[in-house]
């Protein structure tokens, strides 16, 4: 109706002059509608004030982000965040806190243990592992706790990651060719890197992780589920060293633990029972599969006399080697102090890149977080963390992904909307933000140390937790628009379909160039990570942001980057899409385009001209 009155007659007389007072109404009622507009803009900008949250450039230059000022990032967050502080610890007492508190304590667990498994594997010397599930469990508690008191932003949950693995295998390797004492090597490591974190923080350079987009994240996320993948069939492989007995019931607990994991975790797709029980089972999939394979061993008689290799762990707390706690740092000579620089930069690279990508994905727009967001303030205390891991000798710890927005999302209120096509999907309307959850998650976690459980956890099977990692790496690739991509290339050219708006808006040729470019880049970086050159892998995923802000711009246009990349904003779901397949901000693009579409070919398909077309969109 308003379109109609704004469309001019071209004959004269009285027809005419009715439709120029109905143009005049019209016009008043647009008007209205307009100012209305303007009044939800302004108070969706009042309220994005009052959050006074970090904004992104993608185009900051770090002459920019010096002239700053020193120290002044981390001076806006601690303004950000210190007034809401007492709150953070009071406004706790909800049903959501504690169903969260439990559901991060396994989802938290059952990877540090993994982990734990590869590292006592890979860092024996003379039989003696020089870390294993004390150390790893030790280290997620300790950060959890001092990251919940003194953190910026409660929601990023922190703890020991697959990359931090094989970089701490890498160090190890290191320092066996160097004839140096591992764990001194790798304290001053962490040393050398805690300062680089609170230089980078007082400098206000996490800023850059703007020029971080879904390119890199992508990359980034495929390398880490094949590395996953590959350490689950290789731990699987090493139980048929021995008896084929055990090896074939090792096949079967690990086999087993993920097909039960990848189906329970499935569970939200199912149609029987409700909602929250679908939830519920779907949520904690991983959690249940393992402790199922952990008592298939012991579930009769004949099972128990098979020989199943299990957790190694002390029956009291102490380190796996028997050392001392604090790691003697004058155990090295100068030099090889000195030269821990190298592998301490390294670790910074890959926090700088890892943590700040989890906290990020914590706090996305579709959460609907309201205290601010602390970026600097964070990486200077995940910095003092990593100074009190080294001096420990235990692995440091970063931001966690899924775990962290997995956090978020188990703490949100949420609700049915109706999308413009008619679909229901669910999004979170408000988020219980506080420490509490952080808080009590690492101090259970910390509880494991007691010698009770301990007994518990030297009751695992390793198959299991082999099974495990196969879970981590199938489970990463739904929502990755890269291995979509790839999945793509091998697709029949009539079946190809995607959510995304690649396939429309770039040609093919172009499409599989991109993706070719960075499956390359993503299997040679894979690759090296079997090398003496492992270490180095943080660098080269970083090397990745400089070729898709420096290179692509030449060779592919606004557009088509546009539709096959997307900021690190949009790397998490937005409004609603669960799936994270395509950014809320650019389906909106996609439907107001259409729209505007369907608008201007009814306008043109109407007797006579449109007088103002801005109408017709508003």
């Amino acid at each position: 109706k308003p379109l109609a009155c704004c469309v001019q007659s071209p004959f004269g007389g009285q027809r005419g002059g009715r439709r120029a007072k109905r143009g005049v109404s019209c016009g008043k009622s647009i008007k209205k509608m307009e100012s209305k507009e303007l009044t939800t803009v302004a108070e969706g900008e009042k309220a994005r004030e009052m959050r006074n949250d970090e904004k992104f450039d993608y185009n900051v230059t770090i002459s920019e982000i010096w002239a700053r000022g020193f120290g002044r990032g981390m001076i806006a967050d601690l303004k950000r965040r210190l007034p809401h502080y007492l709150n953070d610890w009071t406004d706790v007492f909800y049903l959501k806190v504690l169903a969260s508190i439990f559901f991060m304590f396994f989802t938290s667990l059952a990877p540090a243990i993994t982990f734990s498994v590869l590292l006592e594997s890979s860092t024996e010397i003379d039989g003696e592992a020089q870390i294993g599930t004390i150390e790893v469990i030790l280290s997620t508690a300790i950060a959890g706790v001092i990251f919940s008191i003194f953190g910026g932003q409660p929601m990023c949950i922190l703890g020991v990651t697959g990359p931090v693995s094989i970089f701490t295998i890498a160090v190890f390797n290191i320092s066996q060719s160097l004839n140096v004492k591992f764990l001194p090597f790798y304290a001053w490591s962490q040393i050398w890197a805690a300062i680089m974190h609170v230089l980078l923080a007082l400098t206000n350079m996490c800023e850059l992780i703007s020029w971080v987009t879904r390119y890199s994240c992508e990359t980034f996320g495929v390398l880490i589920a094949l590395i996953y993948l590959y350490t689950g069939f290789d731990g699987i492989a090493s139980h048929f060293g021995g008896d084929i007995d055990a090896g074939l019931l090792s096949l079967i607990l690990g086999l087993g633990a993920a097909y039960l994991a990848l189906t329970l975790s499935a569970a939200r797709e199912w149609k029987v029972t409700n909602k929250d029980v679908r939830d519920t089972i779907a949520d904690y999939g991983a959690t249940i599969s393992i402790v199922f394979f952990s008592v298939v061993p012991y579930m009769s008689s004949e099972v128990r006399s098979v020989d199943v290799e299990t957790l190694d762990v002390p029956d009291t707390f102490e380190t796996t080697s028997g050392r001392s706690w604090l790691v003697n740092l004058g155990d090295i000579s100068p030099g090889a102090a000195i030269a821990a620089i190298i592998p301490g930069f390294i670790l910074t690279v890959l926090f700088f890149f890892d943590h700040n990508v989890s906290s990020l994905l914590c706090q996305s727009s579709d959460l609907k977080l309201k205290k601010g967001s602390a970026y600097h303030w964070d990486f200077f205390i995940v910095g003092i963390i990593i100074l009190v891991t080294g001096l420990l000798g235990i692995p440091p710890t970063n931001g966690l992904i899924p775990q962290a927005p997995l956090h978020s999302q188990s703490l949100g209120v949420k609700e049915f909307y109706k999308e413009r096509d008619g679909s229901t999907k669910e999004r979170i309307t408000h988020v219980y933000e506080q420490r509490m959850s952080n808080f009590m998650q690492a101090a259970l976690i910390g509880i494991m140390l007691s010698p009770p459980f301990l007994m518990i956890l030297s009751l695992i099977p390793r198959a299991a937790l082999d099974g495990l990692f196969l879970y981590m790496g199938v489970a990463s690739f739904p929502g990755n628009q890269f291995a979509e991509r790839v999945a793509l290339m091998v697709t029949e050219p009539r079946l190809r379909k995607s959510a995304n708006p690649y396939l429309e808006v770039v040609s093919w040729p172009k499409l599989r160039g991109f993706t070719l470019i960075q499956l390359f880049m993503c299997l040679i970086i894979f690759a090296i990570t079997f090398t003496p050159a492992a270490m180095i892998f943080p660098l080269l995923i970083a090397s990745l942001v400089i070729l898709r802000k420096l290179v692509f711009p030449r060779y592919y246009t606004g557009e088509e980057l546009g539709a096959l990349d997307t900021s690190l904003h949009q790397c998490a779901p937005e409004n609603g899409d669960d799936d994270g397949t395509i950014a809320g901000d650019k389906k909106e693009k996609v439907m107001e385009m259409k729209e505007r579409r369907n608008t201007d070919e009814i306008a043109k398909g109407g007797r006579g001209s449109v007088q103002s077309v801005e109408a017709a969109n508003v």
